[in-house]
């Protein structure tokens, strides 16, 4: 049987300084086509369209795959979700955003399967009308105490080129789709962002928690599979985490026997 074609939306960095005068590049850490693969999924790179997207052309892409996953990458723009510019806010591309939500929106009409990691995460509750926190150091929903000292969301170093992430256990609902997934309510999950959920877009269910309250994982029971987590399961190989890319391709395999091609 073929593999599921799962898309990935893709980040856009500026030339660097090795290539000054080259065009802006589409981009996107190998770990999440490895995790797919390994999954029995078959990536998709899902490049941007110049311009405003073109909705009909974004249709095409979505008849090619089976499954959607919006990965990491840097900041969703604040005056999305009616807020002013935090000075360490580094918004994305406007080319990956607008392409991303417009993606993500058509994607969600079609009831495929999602799955968010990280940024995708965020994005998908904006989506929704939900807010973010823009700094954690200055936003905790319960900041630290002696009772309760956890306070690392975001603490990477660079160690030979790469990085290693702060680490936390979370707590994942019961009775939710990521606990389905999961088989358990106490995961330990990497942890690397600056920014997290403030409050839940329309129709999102909190299906995990961390220590300080922060909102881990956003799930819709409304849908079969729409699911986001905000710690980065592609870099946790042989750990229960890595389901969440099994989980998504077995979503995508139920649904693509019966698709139209482009």
């Amino acid at each position: 049987m073929p593999r599921p074609r799962i898309g990935l939306t893709l980040d856009l960095a500026s030339p660097d300084q090795l290539h000054p005068a080259s065009r802006d590049s589409c981009q996107l850490n190998a770990a999440y086509v490895d995790a797919v693969l390994h999954a029995g999924g078959l990536p998709i790179l899902l490049p941007h369209t110049p311009g405003p997207p073109d909705l009909e052309t974004l249709a095409h892409m979505l008849n090619s795959v089976d499954a959607l996953l919006l990965p990491g990458g840097p900041d969703v723009d604040p005056a999305l979700y009616g807020q002013p510019l935090h000075p360490s806010t580094q918004i994305m591309h406007p080319r990956r955003q607008n392409f991303d939500f417009a993606i993500l929106n058509l994607a969600e009409a079609r009831a495929l399967p999602i799955l968010g990691i990280c940024l995708g995460c965020q994005e998908m509750n904006v989506q929704r009308r939900g807010t973010l926190h823009q700094n954690l150091t200055e936003n905790l929903p319960q900041p630290p105490s002696a009772e309760n000292p956890f306070q690392h969301h975001y603490d990477r170093v660079r160690l030979a080129n790469i990085y290693s992430a702060a680490q936390h256990p979370v707590t994942v609902r019961p009775r939710t789709l990521l606990h389905q997934i999961l088989g358990t309510e106490n995961l330990p999950v990497n942890s690397r962002h600056r920014q997290g959920i403030a409050t839940l877009g329309h129709g999102l269910v909190a299906s995990a928690l961390a220590p300080d309250g922060l909102i881990e994982a956003i799930e819709d029971p409304t849908l079969p599979f729409w699911l986001a987590v905000q710690w980065h399961p592609e870099d946790m190989p042989a750990t229960p985490s890595e389901t969440l890319f099994s989980a998504l391709v077995e979503a995508a395999a139920q649904l693509f026997p019966t698709r139209p091609r482009a």
